[in-house]
């Protein structure tokens, strides 16, 4: 059987089976052996598995964390289990405990998990001091498939100590990395947009506050533009195929410029809107953006397939059942980036409507 198959299996079981586990012990029994097990590892070996791994520390004896993965008879990595009581772990609450384990055992990596996440720590920062955040977070509920990738290296077959020490230094500056990049593309500071006045060399002038102020919008647009491009090139893979089932069948055939539409509108609303809402459907004469895959939840049209191009959107009073349509002549699909304002407004409409149904 394929991890992820075996991963999706255990993501059925802790879906069937959280909320009837009231202990820790049900937890481990019931989530986290199995998750051990497809790893690879035989939990009732305990040349492999070593429940309840004594951990003395020089201060206090008779400490013991609740399972140790071995490899020639030395823990390599350690597990911290808790009850399964949400869909949360608290980092904070058992950082203390994690240390003491940590510091007293040669093993490089520590897991602390209620059954469901999963968070991978070491010591990155400063050696043998273990880290206060993981440089790895798997979540049985919300996955996505590079992190089963990543999982996969703790695998027995796959297991090699320091290339995933390595790996676990990539990943922890990638997620911090990440996180600056995304808190500069929600609000750009004066530190990032004089980098990129410096950069360009378009602007030799003193770069007064004003200036700063003046350029961190353009810096937004930057943002959104670059995004527009990365996503409509992944697009772009996919429309080949889609194009291909479309031989030989009398149906509607989506645009390059129509996809191209949609990933503009997408990034105007990546980083304000979960994205992953957001999907369109053809038609013949226009193409329509929706949230929720709802086509009465319509964002807006794109009219692209005649010599004037249009954008379009749905507003609906009190009392009235049809929504009246206000089309707006744009010049090409760039445009689009000038009714930002109208596209939040409207997805914003939208959620303040169904919320209150």
């Amino acid at each position: 059987m394929e991890f992820i198959e075996k991963i999706n299996q255990l993501k059925d079981r802790v879906i069937g089976l959280k909320d009837s586990l009231q202990t820790e012990e049900a937890t481990k029994n019931a989530l986290i052996m199995p998750f051990l097990n497809a790893l690879g590892y035989d939990v009732f070996n305990p040349l492999e598995v070593v429940p309840e791994y004594v951990a003395d520390s020089r201060l206090k004896k008779d400490e013991k964390v609740d399972y140790a993965i071995m490899q020639d008879n030395k823990p390599i990595i350690l597990l911290e289990c808790k009850r399964v009581e949400n869909d949360k772990l608290d980092v904070k609450k058992h950082a203390g405990q994690l240390f003491k384990y940590f510091t007293a055992s040669k093993a490089k990596f520590i897991i602390l998990t209620n059954g469901i996440i999963y968070k991978f720590f070491s010591d990155i920062e400063e050696p043998n001091i273990l880290d206060k955040d993981p440089f790895f977070t798997f979540n049985l509920l919300e996955f996505k498939e590079n992190q089963i990738e990543t999982l996969s290296e703790f695998c027995k077959e796959n297991f090699d100590l320091e290339k995933a020490y390595s790996n676990a230094g990539d990943l922890k500056y990638i997620r911090q990395f990440e996180e600056v990049i995304e808190s500069e593309y929600r609000n750009p500071s004066d530190d990032f947009v004089r980098y990129l006045l410096d950069k360009s060399s378009i602007y030799d002038g003193v770069k007064t506050a004003k200036v700063i102020e003046k350029h961190r919008k353009t810096t937004v647009e930057a943002f959104n533009l670059f995004m527009s491009k990365v996503m409509k090139t992944s697009l772009d893979f996919n429309l080949a195929a889609k194009v291909g089932e479309k031989e030989n069948k009398i149906e509607v055939v989506t645009t390059l410029e129509e996809l191209e539409g949609y990933a503009i509108v997408k990034s105007i609303l990546a980083g304000n809107f979960d994205i992953n809402r957001i999907t369109y459907r053809d038609n013949a004469s226009y193409f329509n953006i929706i949230l929720d895959n709802n086509i009465l939840k319509t964002i807006c049209r794109l009219y692209l397939n005649k010599s004037n191009k249009y954008i379009s959107f749905l507003t609906s009073k009190d009392g009235e059942k049809r929504s009246s349509e206000e089309k707006i002549l744009i010049n090409s699909i760039n445009d689009i980036f000038n009714f930002k304002d109208k596209i939040l407004n409207r997805v914003n409409e939208i959620e303040k409507n169904y919320t209150k149904k």
